[in-house]
């Protein structure tokens, strides 16, 4: 098929943030030919032009689904989780992902490296939906205590680093012990993990120091209020102009009503490198 401008590829996960992203772009009438790596959609398969979930998520049924509809400019966005990715062989293979090193960054440069040998740009996962950045401030009716804000700027600290290393985004603090760390598990189950410890807990989630804006840009929504709300936790610390908030009007009425405060720190915009202190 001729190539038309225009058309955007969308390589899905699971997850939200998948069809927020395809409802923008239809929304701007554009083209939209969605393959579905990892999980399902009714959504995506009914707001795309065209809709393809490889079986087995094959690299060279995925290439040639983009190819045939004419994509040269693609966004990857949605959760793809650790053991799933270990199971896609075919696609690691072609990536050239090393097999003592499979942490997410290196395996997002190897697509976008390989995406590009093919003529295909990967876009920065804000170009249509940048509105969902999250704003600086306190976000909720309540503001964090003393002792809560306390645990939100250890916890952000110790996130950061985790975050350097490629291991996690999300730590859950309380009283100034690190409960848990996000690691393969997600999250949301993190959140349970350490939030099962101690009542009242602190939930930080961050953006890595050298965010790509291309992919894995952290992002919570409702569903990460409703671990913290399971679990009796707090307070959510989350990086403000450096994290996604889906469906934000949901999550500060949900936050509000669970006497959770919520509250963006005030970072640099993405593209710019964070140094902690």
């Amino acid at each position: 098929m001729a190539t038309r401008d225009g058309v955007i590829g969308l390589l899905a996960g699971t997850g939200a943030f998948p069809e927020v992203i395809a409802e923008a772009i239809k929304s701007r009438g554009l083209p939209l030919v969605c393959v579905q790596v990892s999980g399902e959609s009714t959504l995506l398969a009914r707001v795309a032009d065209h809709y393809h979930r490889p079986a087995m998520a094959e690299w060279k049924d995925i290439i040639a689904t983009l190819h045939t509809h004419g994509v040269r400019q693609a966004l990857v966005a949605g959760q793809f989780s650790r053991l799933h990715l270990l199971a896609m062989g075919s696609v690691l293979d072609a990536l050239k992902v090393p097999s003592n090193d499979r942490r997410d960054v290196p395996l997002f440069q190897h697509l976008a490296h390989l995406l590009d040998t093919l003529g295909i740009v990967l876009l920065d996962q804000t170009r249509f939906v940048g509105d969902l950045l999250a704003r600086p401030g306190v976000l909720t009716r309540r503001s964090p205590t003393p002792a809560e804000a306390a645990d939100l700027a250890f916890g952000q600290t110790v996130a950061r680093r985790m975050a350097d290393l490629d291991v996690g985004q999300t730590v859950v603090v309380r009283g100034g012990v690190i409960l848990a760390v996000e690691a393969a598990e997600g999250t949301d189950a993190a959140i349970r993990r350490g939030g099962a410890m101690a009542p009242e807990a602190v939930v930080v989630k961050v953006s890595r120091p050298n965010q790509d804006p291309r992919f894995d840009i952290p992002a919570v929504g409702p569903e990460t209020v409703a671990a913290m709300r399971e679990i009796g936790a707090r307070a959510l610390g989350i990086d403000g102009r450096r994290m996604l908030l889906l469906n934000r009007d949901r999550v500060i009425a949900e936050a509000d009503a669970a006497g959770i405060t919520v509250v963006a720190a005030d970072m640099p915009p993405l593209g710019t490198p964070v140094h902690d202190a």
